[in-house]
């Protein structure tokens, strides 16, 4: 009995060293540098994240000359082996190394995943320049490669390298560098924030040479099943659309002008206000819908026959806008049978 207890003992541990020797595995990674090659180190190869770290070496020397060491690597194997620059940004697979001229000096850099620190727990990465010296860690570049979603991407054709990020479905930002004095600069960046829907901002910075320039503008998205356009029409003389919409499934009602090439011009309510009062009134076969800001008192108003038109009264002063034939689409009758919360009938 004894002697059958050792042998399962021994047997149990011949098959923990076997099963432990699967999970720990150490590649080599030599398909990216004429000077280097890499090691890399999983803890646990059964797991997506793993602890391990990456090691880059000289090859005349062998020595080591980088380590980057990490509570989570992830590594994608292809036919059991790890290769470098796999990079399908922003969300795909990247490799944990990177070997591209960031700064487009002539010389190859090297990008080393140093954990999941980036966008939505993406891949995150330590850059170091290949300088005259050596490998050198350089915090600016690595910066771009921790505070966006994954790798940044490089265009050597224009010398740019290019940043995206976001937060959910309705705020995204892409930014453009160059390189100046040997690190990157922001050139441009574009902001998108639909956190209003459906009011989408577009914030546009652009270095102008000597300073940092703003734009803004905003635009209207009525694609969408929640969105129900009540009526509109195209102002005669300068091409503006008028456009009365609910939003939520007929939860609120809003009114917006907007220009020639589609810009929103005004909107009541605000998108950053809330919900503001209008009123509706049918009487004599003509009906109107009332609403007034701090600014001017407006009055839509659809005669008999269907017509439209907007009058805006500014202090003494009274300004028609009126549809230009043939634009028009639906009608405010809807609105008579319709409970938006922010509509009461007169």
């Amino acid at each position: 009995m004894p002697g059958l207890v050792r042998y399962l003992f021994v047997l149990a541990l011949l098959l923990l060293g076997h099963l432990s020797a699967r999970a720990q595995q150490e590649f080599t990674v030599d398909d990216f540098s004429p000077s280097y090659f890499g090691k890399i180190y999983i803890q646990d190869t059964s797991e997506v994240f793993s602890p391990g770290w990456i090691a880059i070496y000289d090859k005349k020397t062998k020595k080591e000359v980088v380590k980057v060491e990490s509570e989570e690597l992830a590594l994608s194997l292809h036919n059991g082996k790890a290769q470098s620059n796999i990079q399908q940004v922003p969300y795909g697979e990247q490799s944990l190394i990177i070997s591209e001229d960031f700064n487009f000096d002539g010389r190859p850099d090297l990008a080393i995943e140093d954990g999941q620190n980036s966008c939505y727990h993406g891949p995150s990465f330590q850059i170091y320049l290949n300088l005259p010296p050596g490998l050198k860690y350089s915090q600016a570049f690595t910066d771009l490669a921790q505070d966006y979603c994954g790798m940044f991407q490089v265009d050597a054709k224009t010398k740019r390298l290019y940043t995206s990020t976001k937060s959910g479905c309705c705020w995204h930002q892409d930014s453009e560098f160059i390189i100046r004095n040997g690190e990157p600069s922001l050139v441009r960046q574009v902001e998108m924030d639909m956190m209003r829907f459906p009011f989408q901002t577009t914030t546009t910075t652009t270095w102008s040479g000597t300073r940092m320039a703003q734009t803004t503008s905003q635009e209207l998205y009525l694609e969408d099943e929640s969105i129900r356009v009540v009526c509109s029409f195209q102002v005669a003389g300068n091409g503006k659309q008028a456009v009365l919409f609910t939003t939520d499934n007929d939860l609120v009602l809003y009114y917006a002008l907007l220009r020639k090439d589609g810009q929103l011009e005004f909107t009541y309510p605000a998108p950053e206000a809330e919900a503001a009062q209008f009123t509706i009134q049918a009487a004599s076969g003509i009906t109107k819908l009332r609403f007034a800001n701090q600014s001017a008192q407006y009055t839509v108003q659809q005669t008999s026959g269907g017509a439209l038109s907007i009058q805006v009264k500014v202090g003494g002063r009274v300004v028609e806008l009126r549809e230009q034939p043939g634009t028009r689409k639906g009608s405010l009758q809807p609105l008579l049978k319709m409970k938006p919360e922010n509509l009461s009938r007169i």
